[in-house]
């Protein structure tokens, strides 16, 4: 395999690890820092718009500390993207695969973008 996508692989078992949800079995939320896909799904446009830029910013930091090599691919993927760009392609996602929508939100969307750059990389 090549490097970067055993690099993109690690990342992505990297973050799945950190931020898994582990209020998936209650209905009632209790952890304030996670947000699922259906807890993301009940926010107001705004809020939505909000949750997302601080996604992009979570993203951007982590891939700069821990895969410096790829933050060029992340750079060049969203650089001419707007928030309102992202979000739509991350509720587009969303409304694709309704089966997913228990696992985090972080999580989603940081396997959609990363699939986005995997996709420039190669």
């Amino acid at each position: 395999m090549k490097k970067k996508t055993i690099l993109f692989l690690i990342l992505m078992l990297l973050f799945l690890a950190l931020l898994t949800n582990y209020s998936q079995g209650q209905e009632e939320e209790k952890t304030v820092s996670f947000l699922t896909g259906n807890s993301y799904l009940r926010l107001d446009e705004g809020h939505k718009l909000s949750y997302v830029g601080g996604l992009v910013d979570m993203l951007l930091i982590s891939v700069e500390m821990y895969i410096p090599e790829l933050l060029p691919y992340l750079e060049e993927t969203i650089k001419d993207m707007s928030g309102q760009q992202i979000k739509a392609i991350f509720d587009k996602y969303l409304e694709e695969y309704p089966e997913e929508w228990h696992y985090s939100a972080a999580s989603i969307f940081f396997a959609v973008i990363m699939e986005m750059v995997n996709e420039n990389i190669n």
